[in-house]
């Protein structure tokens, strides 16, 4: 398949092609690799890939995932980790993180399908309480 001009099309069909080619590459390091956003004009590309170490557990060590550890206790939240299982609004979430640049809703969780969402602190503690 030749390309003449990109477009939104032909982007999807790098992008699979990109995810296939790094699989083998995180299967063979062990880690984590993922193609991000891309922008394009009708002659350039740029995707944004990002690799994060695979750490205990399988659990991605990520700046989110590293900064939980930090923030956790200062919001409360010490009794919860990343990876644990959480509930809001009676649906079950994954803890992913926590973004020291979203003031409102800093934490990250992810659904069961792997989509990820973000909520307050207030949110996850009135849902799941520090027990005493």
């Amino acid at each position: 398949m030749t390309i003449s001009n990109f477009d939104k099309p032909s982007i999807k069909a790098i992008r699979i092609a990109m995810d296939e080619a790094l699989a083998k590459v995180s299967k063979e390091y062990g880690i984590k690799i993922s193609t991000g956003n891309a922008r394009f004009s009708n002659d350039e590309v740029t995707f944004k890939v990002k690799a994060n170490v695979i750490g205990t557990g399988g659990v991605v060590k990520t700046k989110e995932a590293q900064a939980w550890d930090i923030y956790a206790n200062m919001n409360g939240l010490g009794h919860l980790s990343v990876g644990d299982s959480v509930q809001l609004q009676g649906k079950s979430f994954t803890i992913k993180g926590y973004n020291t640049r979203a003031r409102k809703s800093p934490i990250n969780i992810e659904d069961s399908n792997g989509r990820g969402y973000k909520c307050s602190v207030s949110m996850l503690l009135m849902y799941n309480p520090q027990n005493s």
